[in-house]
């Protein structure tokens, strides 16, 4: 009696195990095929960027360059009242965000003249302890300061200034010109300004308005946020690689994903055929084919970054172009696999889709930091190339074949000059039961000079039960069907073929 109740307790867990995949099943292929082609690519463009992505650049991490800033404050008497105290909290969270066993910070202050307040041997106490001994007194000396850091950096590397000041100096003109000779020694100016600070001029301080930063009142500490990340893009913080290597790690990072959402594709459209999820030809090509589209797109999108690694608004075009070229070869290789989508289409397709993906990668970056912005980012970037691609297959659908594989779920494929295969070949786009009698190769659907065409093969003349069929090619039309064991075969015609 036990027994029984674990028999009829295993059964009914089997069942319900059954009826739950099935459930799943149905959802699935009730889903449009774009969202379906978006949810296949975002997997596995996710899984691939998280497991192999993200193993690939911890392995080739190097250990961080340090980064020598230094603090040039302005102190003029301007500075009274709740504006210091508001630029000395921003200053100190500054600080507190520095690994000093790593990066070197030094702290010059200037008004009528200048003063290092702190060298780059000081603790973490002694600089925050400078910033809160900040007396505003005098005139605004830039000149003079900027000479003074300049001194100062002389023999750094990955040297950077980080200037604020509310209002203009004494002698613009010397303040400029000396601002430009310390660019041209490779030194970084990043400006934080407020009050009467004029943006224009700022600008020509730094040559560069992205590395000005403007701030109201209550606005400072996000302003000095906002230059710490441009001097951390502009030291290239992240370690050594060198051109060669960074161009090789950062292609092999895009190669994975590449790789995932390749055979992430083939899996959506093997599943949308009910046919076996990957074939070793699928899987070479898919993994081969995806790996190598990605390492193009990142190398690519690495050497574009280099020559804007100083001008971040031109940097993000560049990190946009390796995923757009990603993007684009995937799309020409997803061609390979999905019957009559044009190649054309197919790479503007999943350009598009990398145009997207990249394009929510950035945002999210400047929201949620690198690591979770690059997998998402991932996720994003399949879903919008699988979207778009079969979006565009369906676009271009002027006849279609409907295929119905029961009364509730059914399947469309484009019809051209590339041959619908029917068959009990796994390899075959519609499989048809070799337990119903149908061979391996049983019959193609194609396009051919405007006519809509379905040939037998010969060699189904030679068994018994397809013996008598004596004509081999039949034309079809609009809303002609076909029914082959349980699967039945419609066309649908959007338009009129020329």
């Amino acid at each position: 009696m036990q027994q029984s109740n674990y028999i009829e307790r295993f059964v009914n867990d089997y069942l319900s195990g059954e009826k739950t995949t099935m459930n799943l099943q149905n959802l699935t292929q009730k889903l449009p095929k774009p969202i379906l082609f978006g949810i296949f690519g975002a997997t596995g463009c996710l899984i691939a960027g998280a497991i192999f992505g993200e193993m690939w650049l911890s392995l080739t991490r190097r250990p961080p360059q340090p980064q020598t800033v230094v603090l040039l404050m302005d102190t003029s008497s301007s500075m009274w009242g709740g504006k210091l105290l508001e630029v000395q909290a921003a200053a100190t969270g500054f600080i507190n965000r520095q690994n000093l066993t790593v990066n070197n910070v030094a702290i010059v202050e200037f008004a009528d003249n200048s003063q290092v307040l702190t060298n780059f041997d000081a603790d973490q106490t002694e600089l925050k302890q400078a910033i809160a001994n900040l007396t505003p007194s005098g005139g605004t000396n830039l000149a003079q300061g900027l000479k003074t850091v300049a001194s100062l950096l002389r023999n750094s590397n990955t040297p950077n200034i980080l200037l604020f000041t509310d209002g203009q100096p004494n002698n613009p003109r010397a303040s400029e010109s000396i601002a430009r000779q310390i660019r041209d020694t490779g030194i970084n100016l990043v400006t934080v300004g407020t009050g009467d600070a004029n943006s224009n001029y700022l600008t020509a301080l730094t040559g560069n308005p992205d590395l000005v930063f403007f701030a109201n009142s209550g606005e400072i500490d996000q302003a000095f946020r906002a230059a710490e990340k441009a001097i951390s893009q502009l030291s290239d913080t992240s370690g050594d690689y060198g051109l060669i290597f960074s161009i090789f790690r950062i292609g092999a990072w895009s190669g994975f994903l590449g790789l995932g959402i390749g055979l992430a594709l083939i899996i959506g459209q093997n599943y949308n055929l009910r046919r076996r999820l990957l074939s070793s030809q699928e899987v070479a090509l898919g993994s081969g084919g995806g790996f190598l589209a990605g390492v193009i797109g990142g190398a690519i999108g690495q050497l574009a970054l280099i020559p804007t690694i100083n001008l971040p608004t031109l940097a993000i075009v560049a990190r946009m172009t390796g995923w757009t070229f990603l993007g684009t070869l995937v799309g020409g290789g997803t061609s390979l696999f999905v019957p009559n989508l044009p190649r054309g289409k197919a790479f503007v397709a999943g350009g598009l889709g990398g145009v997207l993906g990249a394009t929510c990668f950035l945002l999210l970056n400047a929201v949620v930091g690198v690591i979770p912005a690059r997998l998402v980012g991932a996720g994003i970037l399949g879903f919008c190339i699988g979207l778009a691609i079969a979006f565009s297959e369906q676009l271009d659908q002027a006849v279609v074949l409907l295929v119905r594989w029961n009364n509730s779920e059914s399947t469309t494929i484009s019809l051209g000059k590339e041959p619908i295969e029917l068959g009990s070949s796994r390899n075959a786009h519609i499989y048809l039961s070799k337990d119903a009698g149908f061979p391996v190769k049983f019959a193609k659907i194609y396009i051919q000079e405007g006519k809509i065409l379905l040939e037998f093969d010969p060699s189904i003349q030679k068994l018994p039960k397809f013996q008598n069929m004596k004509v081999l090619k039949q034309e079809l039309s609009d809303g002609s069907n076909r029914k082959f064991g349980d699967v039945l075969l419609e066309i649908k015609q959007k338009n009129i073929l020329k």
